[in-house]
């Protein structure tokens, strides 16, 4: 992993990390608002530069987006169990919050389900979009060509059982 590649991975675990503060400290506040008063938190921290906060950004409001257009199914799944006690285990909580506001960060996005090697994601099933070889992703990292077949495009699978 180049340093680039773990400097943004670190601010996206800190980005999550601090959205879900702003999320449990704020009582009437929607998703895509938490997501923009983290955003001015850590520009105003300094440690990632605009452009660098702004990918980021996009990184984890595209995740936040996918957990809301998972099914209720979710609760079920083997991967749902792996994530319950990490720090995206609140997000999946979340979700039953307003699923009109997760429509909303959905339609601000145009990723359209795909995800390149060299991105920060976050938990997901990802297939290849060649090979369809299936790369579980049970924390943020930086996704990698596929290691099957070298491939660096991914379609994001349901997540639902």
């Amino acid at each position: 992993m180049s340093e680039q590649d773990d400097k943004h991975k670190k601010g996206y675990d800190a980005f999550v990390e601090e959205l879900q503060r702003q999320w449990e400290m704020a009582e009437n506040t929607t998703i895509k608002e938490a997501v923009e008063k983290t955003q001015a938190y850590m520009e105003a921290a300094g440690d990632l530069t605009r452009d660098e906060l702004a990918l980021i950004a996009e990184y984890v409001k595209r995740d936040l987006a996918a957990f809301g257009e998972e099914e209720g199914g979710f609760r079920d799944s083997l991967f749902y169990r792996r994530i319950r006690e990490t720090v995206w285990g609140w997000l999946a909580g979340a979700t039953d919050k307003s699923q009109l506001e997760w429509q909303e960060l959905s339609e601000d996005l145009a990723h359209h389900g795909e995800y390149q090697a060299g991105e920060v994601v976050g938990p997901g099933l990802y297939d290849c979009a060649l090979c369809a070889h299936r790369h579980e992703v049970t924390h943020p990292v930086v996704l990698t060509t596929c290691l099957e077949c070298n491939h660096h495009t991914f379609i994001r699978h349901p997540l639902t059982p």
